[in-house]
């Protein structure tokens, strides 16, 4: 037997992470389509899904943005809770943005910056997705929807890079976080336009 016949190709079992993307973009949609202020609700998740990324850089296992996403996705949502409920003074983009820099100064703690090319594009996607949440909250309501959709969509490309260089994520985040960035920023910018 040839390398060629041994190697396996991708079957339907390995593109679950699309599978279950694709039902959550279908519940993100339905939640779009129900609430009336997208881009607050919408906005902190750019800042969020950049710190799944440092994260799980920080820890240097990819495997670990599946822990990131759970922990990180438990503290925007604890942000919205704390500005809607008890009417504290606290924006969940600010908050979650303000987060960025605590998961940055710990990858630093952990000598991530030893690989400069990775580390000089987590830092560069930190600012990045960081000014975008910031200017979905800055913004009138239906500009910070387009803007959130716009930050999704440049976070499937972002995901789309590091499926394609296996960095710093598990490849089979980086499938999952990219379909739902897409399929969720398209449905944001179409709301906003419409």
């Amino acid at each position: 037997m040839t390398q060629q016949s041994l190697a396996r190709r991708p079957g339907l079992v390995d593109r679950w992470p699309i599978a279950v993307a694709l039902l959550v973009v279908a519940g993100t949609v339905t939640v779009i389509a129900l609430v009336h202020d997208q881009a607050r609700l919408f906005g902190p998740a750019v800042a969020t899904m950049a710190g799944i990324y440092l994260m799980a850089y920080a820890l240097g296992r990819p495997w670990t943005a599946w822990l990131a996403f759970a922990i990180l996705s438990a503290v925007v949502t604890g942000l919205h809770l704390l500005a809607r409920l008890l009417s504290l003074p606290v924006d969940p983009a600010v908050g979650m943005t303000l987060l960025l820099v605590p998961l940055w100064m710990w990858a630093v703690a952990r000598r991530r910056f030893t690989s400069a090319g990775t580390f000089s594009v987590q830092t560069a996607g930190m600012v990045g997705f960081g000014a975008i949440t910031l200017l979905t909250a800055a913004s009138q309501p239906q500009v910070g929807t387009a803007v959130a959709g716009v930050g999704f969509l440049a976070h499937g490309i972002w995901d789309a890079y590091h499926y394609r260089l296996n960095l710093v994520v598990s490849r089979s985040w980086a499938q999952f976080c990219a379909v739902v960035d897409l399929g969720v920023g398209i449905a944001l910018i179409i709301v906003a336009t419409g």
